[in-house]
């Protein structure tokens, strides 16, 4: 029996990327290494509100009214689940039907021993430790994997553009703003649903024409209203960095060098033995204040604008191994920066990208929790946020040469 035909059957959108750093992604079994299909369209989600934000509210009366409109368009095009309104959900306009990793990249968890400084201070506590080294699986660096999706006609721009701008500043699992799980766009085809032939999809390779090609298509420039949440709108400042060199981790160490020396107060003045900058003096003394008298010059740390929650320890014998943490009071905030290290032809680059949004809802308190010996102390203020922590660590003499979008 000969099946119906359609008038706008679906497109077949097959992608390959190649994964530039080692990816902290993983499915039910968090300590086993493994790139899911959900991961990847939670990802697409967060890339697709980025792109089209500012198109949106352009559109619409107020933000209210946009954020609405935004929802709803998100919910067809990646579908949505039955809510407490009596909502029935269901699938979206673009599915995935296959996600797979390279053959011959099986198997392929990284294995490293901590002898870059920079990358350790990347990782962090929570992917790696100084003693155990590794805590969670990663999958290496130097692969590719393709994905394949059914997409209705009427959403087939957005999801090719949406791929793209992943291609461009994104990445997976654990640490993918600060370089890790980056990867890089290298192959786009439409896959016939009849023939099954495979016609490649033409996409600008070059970072900055790209860039700049996406955000006009999108209207993202012509948009000054700070976003509610992280999208490109007027004042969304995205760097293409020209260091470059042809080993990613290396790259990778030397972000993480810059990070460090920024943001560390250091031990006996030093970081990495060099001498400490101690940029943010007045966020180490904050918390040691709170058992005292003195007067802080400053609500909360600066650098909650790198995100939160992060945690200070004092280890010094005056300080009986002082502890505080720094949270929000509706929890996590991921870091605005978004750090991706780009594949350009044999060697790789940097690209950062300062999403500015919202930081905070506007009944949010920053919270400082702190204890010492036998003593705690709390407190909640309201946030004071300063984006120019940010900017001068995009403008270190390390990211001079550049092309700033």
């Amino acid at each position: 029996m000969d099946l119906p035909k359609f008038h706008n059957p679906p497109k077949i959108i097959s992608a390959t990327f190649h994964i530039n750093t080692p990816m902290f992604a993983a499915g039910s079994n968090q300590k086993q290494a493994e790139l899911t299909p959900t991961t990847f369209k939670g990802v697409m989600r967060f890339w697709w509100r980025a792109l089209n934000w500012s198109r949106i509210r352009l559109s619409c009366d107020n933000k209210e009214i946009a954020l609405k409109k935004l929802h709803d368009e998100e919910s067809k095009l990646f579908g949505s689940t039955a809510d407490d309104n009596k909502n029935r959900g269901g699938q979206g306009y673009c599915l995935i039907n296959i996600l797979k990793l390279e053959e011959s990249a099986q198997p392929n968890t990284w294995n490293y021993n901590g002898n870059q400084s920079g990358l350790n201070y990347l990782l962090g506590q929570g992917l790696y430790h100084f003693r155990d080294n590794l805590t969670r699986d990663a999958l290496m660096a130097g692969y590719s994997f393709t994905i394949n999706f059914t997409v209705d006609n009427k959403a087939y721009q957005q999801v090719v553009d949406t791929l793209r701008v992943i291609g461009l500043l994104g990445g997976f699992g654990s640490r993918s703003r600060h370089g890790l799980g980056s990867v890089t766009l290298t192959n786009l085809y439409q896959i016939d649903t009849v023939t099954n032939q495979s016609d490649p999809i033409n996409f600008e390779t070059e970072a900055s024409l790209a860039l700049k090609e996406l955000l006009e298509i999108y209207q993202c420039r012509k948009n000054s209203e700070l976003p509610p949440l992280s999208a490109f709108y007027q004042d969304t400042r995205i760097d293409i960095v020209s260091i470059t060199n042809k080993n990613s981790l290396d790259l990778l160490n030397i972000i993480g060098e810059e990070a460090q020396l920024y943001r560390s107060y250091g031990r006996n003045n030093k970081v990495n033995g060099e001498t400490a900058e101690r940029n943010f003096a007045e966020d180490h003394d904050f918390t040691l204040n709170l058992f005292t008298t003195t007067t802080n010059a400053i609500p909360h740390p600066k650098r909650v604008i790198f995100g939160l929650p992060h945690n200070y320890f004092y280890s010094g014998d005056t300080t009986q191994g002082h502890r505080a943490n720094v949270d929000s009071t509706t929890g996590r905030r991921a870091s605005p920066l978004v750090q991706h290290v780009h594949k350009n032809e044999n060697q790789y680059q940097l690209i950062q990208c300062l999403l500015k949004g919202e930081f905070l809802p506007s009944n949010a308190k920053i919270k400082i929790a702190a204890r010492k010996a036998h003593q705690s102390e709390k407190v909640s203020v309201s946030p004071n946020i300063d984006w120019t922590v940010i900017t001068s660590f995009m403008n270190r003499n390390q990211f001079q040469n550049k092309e700033t979008i």
